[in-house]
């Protein structure tokens, strides 16, 4: 039996384009012996000065809750992770500095080690369980030692237990954490039988990527995207200037909170068939109506938000576990527009734009603005809209139905603001049937800028301008806006 998934992670999540892309001029993935040292991506890079400008953040740690109900074998399931680790270098790789900068440290394989942690001797052993997760997702995730992924196996009942994923976003993003899903699936499938792994050897390991993508940057397609980039941003405040419900300081601490709503499913199809009839993606509806949102909230008509883009356009990426995603800038230009639909318009544009020049590094495109720093804040990107509808199949393990949290709050906020919508029927296209039409809105915000009752009431709007806009793209600008006395 399956059952749902409900996917976030930071920042990534993300905009997350199936096209496949060969680009003539690019050099070619090569595999086998790593060079020495080994580098990080770009994405990886930007995290590691990241994570030594505010040692202790936690901002940066993944962790998912998978719930088990049958007859399991921990066994099996022991063994299938040990298999994952195998397959995956990124699964044992350490960081450390070098001489010339950070460095991957790939180790051999190891066995994981999954002990049952009994919990039906408690009072309440759900409860007991919700406790044992809060105390464990707000612990540091050192990343100089393994393992940066690690889980923890509960029991609840005799036919229930929760699995414990955390990770270290430099090794994670949420494209390959469902590639992740997917193979444990695959594995504990054929283990819990006596059978060997269904799975071919990977043909590409993360080391291999990380060295491809340091020669890309030397060539003309980079620069030609670099180029793009300048012009696309070329004026935009580098700063977004969200009215907030505290004064900003200095420096931030990254703490936060989540809400968690979801866009009914009726709300959601009439969205879908507005994305269709303008001949628009699902992403790019949702995107406009959140500028709008923001432009009522804000008064600002020129703006930038950041969203992820997953970073597997090449073929060979397509089942790679890492941290691939790309942070890009979208800009929010509503001057001069009176509707709805010329904002969609200049969405899908700038949309477009961004998806065909997804592949230049985040800090590459902050380096070539040069925009003024700011202590305490986020050039480009202190907003976020992310998308999450990475491919995922059906979650199948024999005797077991399995369900799956994503994104379990652990206290943190990457962003001022940052909302992740995950359409659970576009995640199964081309993958599995999902007749899970509804939308989950996960909005992550700064609790020292907001109060819960701001983001409340940003959610609750955001969805009555989703319902309005699937009625009536022609609707004016004027008449979507919210008056302040609603804030």
């Amino acid at each position: 039996m399956s059952g749902r998934t409900t996917r976030t992670d930071s920042g990534t999540t993300r905009t997350e384009s199936r096209t496949t892309r060969t680009d003539r001029s690019a050099p070619a993935f090569r595999t086998g012996p790593h060079p020495d040292p080994v580098p990080l991506s770009r994405s990886q890079e930007r995290l590691w000065f990241l994570l030594h400008l505010n040692r202790g953040m936690r901002a940066y740690q993944f962790q998912a809750t998978f719930e088990l109900n049958g007859a399991l074998d921990a066994t099996a399931l022991a063994q299938a992770l040990t298999e994952v680790v195998r397959r995956h270098e990124v699964y044992r790789t350490t960081f450390a500095d070098g001489r010339d900068g950070p460095r991957q440290i790939v180790h051999p394989p190891f066995p994981v080690e999954l002990p049952v942690e009994d919990l039906c001797d408690a009072a309440d052993p759900e409860e007991a369980a919700r406790a044992v997760v809060r105390e464990a997702v707000r612990v540091d995730i050192p990343f100089d030692r393994l393992p940066l992924v690690n889980w923890r196996l509960l029991r609840t009942g005799s036919d229930r237990h929760v699995l414990l994923h955390l990770e270290h976003h430099l090794i994670h993003d949420g494209w390959g954490f469902n590639v992740f899903v997917e193979e444990l699936c695959a594995l504990y499938g054929a283990y819990a039988q006596g059978l060997p792994s269904p799975l071919p050897e990977p043909a590409l390991q993360f080391a291999d990527y990380a060295v491809w993508q340091r020669e890309w940057l030397q060539s003309a397609d980079a620069e030609r995207q670099r180029a793009f980039w300048t012009q696309q941003l070329d004026g935009v405040p580098p700063y977004f200037d969200l009215p907030t419900d505290r004064p900003r300081t200095a420096r931030r601490r990254f703490t936060g909170d989540t809400l968690r709503v979801t866009v009914p499913a009726r709300v959601a199809d009439e969205v879908r068939d507005l994305a269709r009839r303008e001949r628009v993606s699902l992403f790019t509806v949702m995107l406009a109506a959140f500028q709008v949102l923001l432009h009522g909230w804000s008064g600002k008509d020129d703006f930038c938000l950041g969203t992820g883009i997953a970073g597997r356009g090449r073929p060979e990426t397509q089942n790679l576990l890492g941290m691939l995603v790309n942070t890009v800038a979208l800009r929010a230009d509503l001057r001069d527009a009176l509707t709805f639909r010329e904002v969609l318009t200049r969405v899908r544009a700038t949309t477009l734009g961004a998806v065909q020049h997804q592949e230049l590094p985040f800090d590459q495109v902050v380096a070539a603005l040069r925009p003024p720093r700011v202590p305490g804040r986020q050039p480009l990107s202190e907003v976020m809209f992310a998308f999450h509808d990475s491919p995922l199949g059906a979650m199948t393990m024999p005797g077991l139905d399995v369900s799956v949290t994503v994104g379990v709050s652990n206290g943190s906020a990457k962003f001022d603001l940052s909302v992740v919508a995950i359409p659970r029927a576009e995640q199964a296209v081309g993958k599995a049937e999902n007749t899970e039409r509804d939308i989950e809105l996960v909005w992550e915000y700064d609790h020292e800028l907001f109060d819960a009752e701001t983001v409340a009431w940003a959610a609750r709007r955001y969805e009555e301008l989703l319902a309005a806009v699937a009625a009536d793209p022609h609707l004016r600008l004027a008449a979507l806006t919210a008056p302040p006395e609603e804030r």
